[in-house]
């Protein structure tokens, strides 16, 4: 009974994961753009015996300007 409910767990998990795509970096950069940000845009690239593969394009971290606005502390009195 126990590996029947874990079975049923572990496809339910699987099913839900897989409705979840990445978003494309075209998708990215719209949501971003429509947020009033930045997106900060990945590069890598596979490097083989045979020589550097293709360079590809991830989407990153969106920058809004609201991450700018917070204040820094007083630095403390030196003595």
């Amino acid at each position: 009974m126990k590996t029947a409910f874990l079975a049923i767990v572990a496809a339910s998990v699987f099913v839900l994961s897989g409705c979840q795509g990445k978003m494309t970096l075209e998708e990215a950069q719209a949501a971003c753009t429509k947020k009033g940000g930045l997106l900060v845009v990945i590069y890598s690239q596979k490097i083989t015996a045979a020589g550097p593969g293709e360079e590809i394009a991830l989407p990153g971290d969106c920058i809004s300007p609201s991450k700018f606005d917070a204040t820094p502390a007083p630095a403390a009195p030196a003595n």
